[in-house]
């Protein structure tokens, strides 16, 4: 099992730290920078029997399995802060470095190519290519377009739906001008994060509410031809050769086994507080699978065959 901490007599430090995924905490941990990301309250949310959503614990079993698969993503520890469950993120900037999103970089000018008009909320994968094409930034930084079709399949697999242009992108370092690929952050959203219990045993009993939850109704943040997109029905149709080339890249890095192991070693408890449940743990790994064994692998499958 692994060992959480509890962050409540942790050093504050004078960090912000901004965007949509709620409140967050800088504080110090051995000399080094973190922040710690809270449990949204969901008394706004309708049919949501929860006080809080789980996402610190996607963001961490999230961010483990884009570790595992070998991708650069920032770190994370689960932890107790004022009675909550909390993860613990560590700052991934080094001196000097800002980081920029897309929603930056895609502003961007460039003399051909018109002013992008998506926002936040969804981004047209018609407008992503041309932006791919013409920015001077994905033109300075290639690997930047690999980046995206990777979390597209990453993303695809741990279900989080809220890949947004908030929360990916570049570290450039204000003095050298140097720019580097930022690490993974925000997998907060995987996972179907306000299910309560009792929710998750009435969709994992029955076949046809789980196949709708784990593939049918899935979202995300992209659209085509002014539609919101499922990602891995997008992924299945094989009509995307820089996808393709991703789920090759991807699929064959993906371990099960590692995976089904990040979810065991964590406790269902920590001071009496909850941190995961054995409904919650069969679910995950029940998704996982699924997503790996009737989408993922079946469609690389085809690829290396050349169907």
């Amino acid at each position: 099992m692994i060992t959480l901490n509890d962050y409540s007599k942790a050093q504050i430090n004078n960090q912000l730290y901004g965007g949509a995924a709620g409140q967050k905490l800088g504080i110090n941990i051995n000399g080094e920078n973190w922040f710690l990301k809270f449990p949204k309250s969901t008394r706004s949310m309708k049919n949501v029997n929860i006080s809080y959503t789980t996402s610190p614990l996607s963001e961490y079993i999230g961010s483990h399995i884009y570790e595992d698969i070998g991708i650069d993503v920032h770190a994370t520890k689960l932890g107790i802060y004022d009675n909550k469950l909390v993860v613990a993120c560590k700052d991934f900037k080094k001196d000097n470095e800002l980081l920029f999103d897309f929603n930056s970089i895609k502003n961007q000018y460039s003399k051909d190519m018109d002013e992008t008009s998506s926002s936040d909320g969804q981004q047209p994968l018609e407008e992503l290519a041309e932006i791919f094409e013409n920015n001077q930034i994905f033109k300075e930084v290639p690997e930047l377009k690999n980046r995206f079709y990777d979390m597209f399949v990453v993303d695809a697999l741990i279900g989080n739906h809220d890949r947004n242009n908030g929360n990916w992108g570049i570290l450039v370092n204000s003095i050298t001008q140097a720019i580097r690929l930022a690490p993974i952050y925000d997998n907060e959203a995987a996972f179907s994060n306000k299910l309560d219990d009792e929710k998750i045993k009435e969709i994992i009993n029955d076949e046809h509410k789980f196949r709708q939850n784990v593939y049918e109704s899935r979202i995300s943040s992209f659209s085509l031809n002014e539609k919101i997109i499922n990602p891995l029905k997008y992924i299945e149709t094989m009509k995307d050769k820089k996808l393709n080339e991703a789920v090759i890249r991807i699929v064959p890095k993906i371990n099960i086994e590692n995976i089904f192991k990040i979810i065991d070693k964590i406790p269902n408890e920590y001071n009496d507080i909850k941190v995961i449940s054995d409904i919650q743990r069969k679910y995950y790994k029940k998704c996982i699978l699924y997503r790996y064994e009737q989408i993922l692998l079946p469609t690389y499958e085809k690829l290396e065959k050349g169907i």
